[in-house]
């Protein structure tokens, strides 16, 4: 397994773990006494760093109430309490719960636990792909330990359709979304539940008092509406969505609103909700998809031709998009519309045109 398909938790392998069986030749097998070697020697390093680690964890078990103090102590800081958690409606009722980011800060704080993700198998030999990914949890006092294996298949679904991933890097965040919320749910497992239940109400009351403060002040709930528009506009969700979703309008918008807002959001990040299960016109669209490579050239060809790219390029600063390539798949038309509205306003005066000629 290569390093980089690891996350930066502390991963423990499975000491007993037994390889699949295969038929190797005399010279198969001599060519590989070399890679067998190394293979013992880590799963030897591994049997002594579990021994090593439980071992510690019996001589020096956590203190509970020490543990509890420290996670309700970092939970009094706004940068967590506004990622911890996360809620949306469902059939009448409201989903909540701990995000990925609240569970990470639990299962640190609580002590003498490990948990991780690890990719076991990623298959590129077919189209589309797929990859193995192993999460688990493991308290090593009371030896109590939650693990998963599930498949992940190498594909983006959009509105047209979808398409196979191709490249690393896609491949490996779209293994690191998959196994966030299984990750999630691992930590959960061993975490004791009122030790979570009284994290999730002081994050959520550090939250309301931070955004009651925020919306009380004229400059400052600008500044947060507008920081948080942004964000929703990145994913392919206007204004008038987000009124809709909370069944009022912009200026009536109070400091509850605006947590709602921000729980939905982390639902999304956290992959627990998808954009189409609350804003249909969105469905089919995922988080992280961005316009193809073909529609990127389209746009870069039509910029280009434009002669107006720094105007452009700001436009696109305006609407939350830093260059062409990072453009939502779900504002594709609404950055085409723009750029051909400059394209149809003509170039700026005494802009030379493409050959290097002044214009008439």
């Amino acid at each position: 397994m290569e390093a980089s398909y690891q996350e930066s938790y502390p991963l423990v392998g499975n000491p007993y773990g037994v390889g699949p069986a295969s038929s190797l030749s005399l010279v198969e097998s001599q060519r590989h006494d070399s890679g067998n070697a190394l293979a013992a020697n880590e799963e030897a390093r591994l049997i002594a760093e579990v021994k090593v680690q439980a071992f510690m964890a019996k001589e020096y078990p956590r203190n509970p109430k020490k543990s509890m103090d420290n996670i309700l102590q970092e939970c009094l800081r706004p940068s967590l309490s506004d990622q911890a958690t996360y809620s949306f409606e469902r059939g009448g009722a409201m989903v909540s719960g701990p995000s990925i980011r609240l569970a990470e800060v639990l299962v640190r704080n609580w002590g003498n636990c490990v948990c991780g993700r690890e990719v076991l198998e990623r298959n590129t030999s077919q189209t589309p792909g797929y990859s193995v990914v192993h999460v688990y949890a493991w308290d090593l006092e009371t030896n109590i330990k939650y693990s998963q294996k599930f498949e992940v298949k190498h594909w983006r679904t959009t509105k047209t359709g979808g398409y196979a991933l191709k490249e690393d890097r896609d491949i490996y965040e779209l293994e690191a979304n998959m196994a966030s919320r299984r990750l999630r749910a691992a930590i959960l497992n061993i975490i004791p539940g009122d030790v979570t239940q009284s994290a999730v109400d002081q994050c959520k009351m550090v939250a309301q008092s931070d955004l009651s403060r925020r919306m009380k002040d004229p400059k400052e709930r600008v500044n947060t509406v507008t920081h948080t528009l942004r964000l929703f506009e990145k994913l392919g969700v206007s204004q008038q969505d987000l009124e809709g979703y909370l069944g009022t309008v912009e200026k009536d918008w109070t400091a509850d609103h605006m947590l709602r807002i921000r729980e939905l959001k982390n639902s999304l990040d956290d992959g627990v909700l998808l954009l189409g299960d609350v804003f249909p016109r969105l469905a089919g669209t995922g988080r992280n998809d961005t316009i193809s490579k073909e529609q990127v050239q389209e746009l870069m060809k039509l910029i280009a031709d434009s002669g107006r790219q720094g105007e452009i390029s700001d436009e696109l600063k305006k609407m939350g998009i830093a260059k062409v390539a990072d453009v939502p798949a779900s504002r594709f038309d609404e950055v085409m519309s723009m750029v051909l509205d400059f394209i149809s306003a003509g170039k700026p005066e005494n802009q030379p045109n493409k050959d290097g000629t002044q214009p008439q």
